[in-house]
């Protein structure tokens, strides 16, 4: 344990930090298609992908019953592309009958309660390494995703400072809000001007006789506008929803995005986004398949809109406890609306690996 004193909280104890979390390590091999190849120069190959985080976390009760805490994730060696900050996030967090109220860097709160595909292995909606991350198979250029990459979450300010409210469950219904002065600018005291962004969740959980409900509802809206860049107002709605039973787990989601340009602008990132799957869980072995598809407007001199379907199966076997062995075979399709070999690319994936978490 690390102990550090709260100077001036009237509590109980000290704030006790604890270590955790998780490793995981994949082989991965993809191969792409010969025509989009041909026209690239890109090669197939085989490659080790890692995601690693140490989270450090702790709280203290006051005397008045509140519950004040702290966590930091770190980045742990992997697919981090951090150049400036090796904290993924950062945040202190104070909790009562009231609520929860965060303040740091954490997603939002549409991301907070988003219910998506249920899948096995944990290489869906946005991960950092597999079919879904462009870290795999190329996606040509040309080639638009959702303006918060393959999934139907809404994290356009991704982890910008923030402040957040996470309601208390009433009858398994909770809600969330949050406020990101600086959507585009992380650990960052200048923010660009009109950046902030706006955002609400709406959660629930719960069950009905033998079946296990989730569900979420989402909006994100505000500015994304760089410095020196065109305005960008944008508004994105997403909902999901997931029904179990009996080891069997179905669901699905979807997310909308329109963005409005103050100005010449060469591509656009309006467009949705889908994803449906079952998994089915066996003791300590899960299974699912999964499909997900984007539109994207993309290029504004091209008429069409971008496409991208992922058709994914994967596996996790736990091996004990926070030990797992873990596998995913996939195919991405990318067609952009323009002709010509380098804007299609049809891929394949094949993942195995290993997860611990502590």
């Amino acid at each position: 344990m690390i102990t550090t004193p709260v100077k001036g909280a009237l509590s109980s104890e000290k704030i006790q930090l604890r270590l955790g979390g998780y490793s995981k390590w994949w082989l991965v091999g993809q191969w792409s298609g010969q025509s989009y190849q041909k026209a690239t120069n890109a090669v197939d190959n085989a490659d080790v992908k890692g995601d690693n985080e140490v989270h450090l976390s702790g709280s203290t009760t006051l005397d008045n019953g509140m519950v004040i805490g702290i966590k930091t994730e770190i980045e742990a060696g992997g697919h981090t592309t951090n150049s400036t900050d090796t904290a993924d996030k950062a945040f202190v967090w104070i909790s009562s009958g009231l609520g929860k109220i965060i303040l740091g860097t954490d997603y939002n709160a549409a991301s907070q309660v988003h219910v998506c595909a249920p899948e096995a292995a944990g290489a869906w909606n946005g991960p950092s390494i597999g079919l879904m991350s462009d870290r795999n198979v190329p996606r040509p250029s040309a080639v638009s995703t959702m303006y918060s990459g393959n999934q139907t979450e809404l994290t356009e300010d991704d982890n910008a400072d923030k402040l957040i409210y996470l309601s208390p469950s009433l009858h398994g219904v909770s809600l969330a809000a949050s406020y990101t002065p600086s959507s585009l600018s992380e650990d960052n005291a200048l923010p660009p001007r009109n950046s902030g962004l706006f955002a609400l969740g709406l959660g629930y959980n719960g069950t009905t006789g033998p079946w296990e409900i989730s569900a979420s509802a989402g909006y994100a809206g505000g500015d994304l506008n760089a410095s020196g860049a065109t305005n960008d107002s944008f508004r994105a709605f997403s909902l999901g929803a997931q029904i179990g039973r009996d080891g069997w787990t179905f669901g699905g989601s979807l997310a909308r995005e329109d963005h409005r340009y103050q100005g010449p602008v060469s591509s656009d990132d309006s467009g949705y986004s889908w994803d449906v799957g079952l998994m089915r869980k066996d003791g300590p072995t899960s299974v699912s398949v999964n499909y997900y598809e984007s539109l994207v407007q993309g290029q504004m001199a091209d008429p069409g809109q971008d496409r991208i379907t992922v058709q994914q199966i994967s596996a996790k076997h736990m091996l004990g406890d926070g030990m797992a062995l873990m596998g995913a075979a996939g195919r991405i399709t990318y067609d952009d609306e323009a002709a010509g070999p380098a804007n299609h690319n049809t891929g394949y994936s094949l993942m195995t690996g290993m997860g611990i978490w502590f």
